[in-house]
Parts: structure tokens; sequence; C-alpha cells
């Protein structure tokens, strides 16, 4: 059976470890994705895994779905028209590059706490709720939110804090395992390959060693390592948001801090009372927003794709629709104009609210695969089913895909991963997973729609997976099953998102 570095040599060798290769493994990330690559791992028999390590870079668990009721303003000096993840969110320095630092002991360095910002707030506000239904929001072994009281009507869109909740039950049950280790407050900042010695031509020449930041105090910051044998990258995309670039936004920016906000930092409505404001986008959180903020604001002008199919949107009295803006001009005498597509004004709101999303950051990997791992922030190109990384075969990635199945397309994507891991399954060769990565890129661009599997899409990917994972040995113990979705499912989450879609505008 071929290693993995027969692997990396040859393009054309299926990709498959060997059992018990890889004994410990990293997962970054507490969040949906974490949750149930951590579980799906477990279930696998004890002689597969000995160590499984989760890192989460809070102190609580759920991923986005965590509510920070505090929050700073948005960053305009970081966050600008235009600006990628490479400029928001840049790799840390590894202080153990540093072999002068004065601070350094056996096992950690002590330095300044870093003042770069790290966008460790989630984008969770006051009264936000869920879009998809409660089954396709939830794991397949516990399929309902911990509301006995309520009905199943009351259960299918949710409180975010309820799956904030689910989430962190779903990961600390898993605390008695003693296979299984959560580490909080800690954040991996790099992740390096290191060859070791090896007596066995199948064993895996070499290790990944994580860099990992604590708060030491107020004043300080604590880094050390650990090592180990494969990497499951597991936080998701919603930490890194995007302002698109518009003619003169960033002298705006420049010269009205306050002014330009984007989504990720709003909390609560009663911040606009009285005034004027913009928001940009019609998803789902510039749609909650402004209908939110007209609760409180004399005034709210969401800015949308397209202008012409607002049927469905809110019809409250102080809502204006309008196009995409193409310009800001500062004005001489002091304040701006915003300018829309169709050629209209509008004259210095309080507040412009940009509701256009978030960018993929790994900068942990930055060093490891290069700037580029992810391009622009949009696409991650290198990756063989969204979960597979086509150039590292003992990196996995958990959770990329965009209005999929929620939850239960990580589900799918965990248990494919963890028969890999155990060295259940073989991959395509590289050459293979390759050409399915450029036929994606040649269908969807560098575009959202590349990792979107959407309600058309969501069968076959999910079957794909399912393919993927078969173990033909009826010998071999499979650990975790691939869950039953049953077509009614997959209709009821069709006619959902039907909904949703034609709600948020997407064409």
């Amino acid at each position: 059976m071929p290693s993995v570095s027969d692997y990396q040599i040859d393009l054309d060798v299926p990709v498959q470890l060997e059992p018990s290769q890889v004994k410990t493994i990293a997962i970054i990330g507490g969040g949906a994705s974490g949750a149930i690559i951590a579980d799906s791992l477990l279930k696998e028999a004890p002689s597969s895994f000995s160590k499984i390590t989760l890192f989460e870079r809070r102190s609580k668990l759920g991923g986005v779905w965590a509510l920070d009721e505090e929050t700073k303003k948005t960053p305009n000096n970081i966050i600008k028209s235009g600006y990628t993840n490479i400029k928001t969110d840049p790799q840390l320095k590894n202080p153990f590059h540093d072999r002068s630092n004065s601070n350094r002991f056996e096992k950690f360095i002590i330095t300044p706490k870093s003042t770069q910002e790290r966008f460790v707030e989630t984008p969770s506000y006051q009264g936000i709720t869920t879009n998809i239904i409660e089954k396709m929001m939830t794991y397949s072994d516990v399929n309902q939110w911990n509301l006995p009281e309520k009905t199943p009507e009351e259960r299918t869109y949710v409180n975010g804090l309820v799956v904030r909740d689910y989430i962190d039950a779903y990961i600390s049950k898993n605390l008695e395992n003693e296979r299984f280790e959560l580490i909080q407050n800690s954040t991996v900042e790099d992740v390096e390959r290191i060859p070791k010695s090896v007596s066995d031509a199948n064993e895996i020449p070499y290790k990944f060693r994580l860099t990992i930041r604590q708060p030491a105090n107020e004043e300080n910051d604590v880094w050390y390592q650990e090592e180990f044998d494969s990497v499951v990258v597991a936080t998701g995309h919603y930490h890194v948001p995007f302002i698109p670039y518009v003619k003169g936004l960033e002298e705006l920016q420049n010269k009205y801090d306050d002014v330009i906000q984007h989504a990720k930092f709003y909390r609560d409505p009663e911040v606009y009372k009285d005034k004027t404001v913009v928001v940009v986008g019609s998803r789902a959180s510039g749609a909650d927003l402004t209908k939110y903020i007209a609760d409180s604001a004399v005034s709210v002008i969401q800015s949308i794709r397209n202008i012409d199919n607002t049927k469905r949107f809110s019809k409250k009295p102080n809502i204006v629709y309008k196009p995409t803006i193409v310009e800001y001009q500062l004005l001489e005498e002091g304040g701006f104009n915003i300018i829309f597509e169709d050629g209209t004004e509008v004259k210095n709101p309080d507040h412009v609210i940009y509701a256009t999303g978030y960018q993929f950051s790994f900068s942990y990997l930055n060093r490891l695969l290069g700037e580029e791992v992810t391009k622009d922030g949009v696409v991650i190109s290198d990756l063989y089913q969204h979960t597979f990384h086509i150039n590292e075969p003992l990196i996995t990635f958990i959770g990329v895909p965009i209005d999929g199945v929620s939850f239960r397309v990580f589900e799918y994507q965990a248990i494919l991963a963890s028969r890999y891991l155990a060295g259940k399954i073989s991959l395509p060769n590289r050459r293979e997973q390759r050409e399915w990565a450029d036929k994606r890129l040649s269908e969807k661009g560098f575009t959202r729609a590349y990792h979107t599997i959407g309600v058309v899409d969501s069968s076959n990917y999910l079957n794909g997976l399912i393919k993927l994972g078969e173990i033909t040995n009826t010998k071999i113990n499979a650990g975790r099953q691939f869950p039953e979705l049953k077509e009614e499912d997959l209709a009821l989450y069709r006619a959902a998102g039907q909904r949703l879609r034609e709600f948020w505008d997407e064409r």
C-alpha cells in the first residue's frame, strides 16, 4: 500500500493512509464543524486514534452562535473598501522563530499581548434566529433542539442561543472520554510541518507542530507548541468581515470612521434610534438588520442588487429600497453624498452598515500552504470535495460548504474524513482531485458559488460523499454511519430554501 510520501511525489497514486498511521489529531475550532468532527473521530475504535485535541480561541463554545453582547465599533482602519483577508487578517509572527527572544523558556514564550485585530467577536446579534429547519440544523443522533416544552412548529426556527447551547452540549458530552481534550482560550497561530526520524517505510515522515497563543494576564500572552499527526480545520467562515470596493468609500472611511460599519459588529437596534441608516446587502443579515433597525431609526435605506424584486421585503413605512451604491462623494462643505446606480442620492446618513458577508481566512496556515491558501478570501481552490487539501493529505477541512444542508453537510464530511484518517478508505489520486477542483473552478469561477452547495446540488453532493466513504471490507468496523436523508426531508429543505432565496433576492 502506498504511503503518504509516495502520494506527495506521484500524481497517479490513490491517496490512502495505513490504519494507525494517524494517532494524534488537532481540531481547530469549537463551533458546529468542530463538534461533529470530534464526535465522529471518537466514534472510531480506540485503536484508531489515541489523542484528539480541540482548540477553541474563545472561552465559549458554539462558534458563530455565541453572542457577544458588547462589541467594539467597526475597525475602519483595517476593514477597508475592497481589502482581502491577506491585508485584514495577516499571520502573527511566531516568537519561537526568534532565537534571540529574551523571554524564551524551555517550553513557552511570554510576549506583550498582541494588539493586532483578530476578529474574535462573533456576528451574532440580539434576536438572531435560525433560517434552516430544525432537522437540518442538528446532527442525526441528536436531531432536536433541547426545547421539550415547545411544539414542532415552535422549534422550526429558533433563537441563536439555542444553537449555541446545542453545540456546547454536543462537545461537552465527550469531555469524559480520555482520548479527548478541549483547550479553550487558545489561538492556533502557526502550523508547521516538521520531519521526524522513522524506522518503518510506511510511517509518515513528518508531523505538524502547532504554535498556540493564550492570554497570560492583561498585559501578556504565553506561547507554546504541540505536535500532531494530522490537523482538521473547522474554523468556519464568519470571522473576517468584507466590505466591497466602491469609488470614494475608502476616503470616506478615513475621514468619518464612525459612519461605515459592518454587520459583524451590530448588536442592538436602539443604537440607531432617531437615525438615518443605509443597509447594504439583501441576504439574511441585511434583511434582518433593515427590519430591526427600522423599529428605532427615522429612516432605513436598504441597497439591494435587484431593485425590481422587493415585493417580499419589509413594507414598514420608514424603509426605502435603493439599487447598488456606485460612489461616495466627499463634499467640500463637509459631509458626503451616496450615489446609487439609478442616479438618486442620499446625503449624510448617520450610518452605513455593510451586510456584505465574510472571507475565509486561515492565517495560521499561511506559512505552510502559502498566503493564497484562499483566493481573495472567497475560494479555497486546493480542496477536493471542499474537504481534503490536495497538496497536503493530512490536513482536512470541515464546514467549508455554504448554503448546504447545514449541520448535516458537516456530518457527512466528518464521517468521510474520519474514515479516511483511520485508514479505512482511499481517495482518488492527486491528479483526479485536481481535475475535480479545476472543473469546479471553470464552472463557478472565483465566486461565492464555488463552495455553495444549495438546494439543487445538496443531494448529489451528499451522495458523492457517501460513495467516497464506502467501506468494501465487511470485516472493518465502520464507526459512525452516514445518516439516512430521505427525499421528503430534502423536499422540505428545498421548499424552505426557495422561500429564502426569493426573500434574499438570490438569482
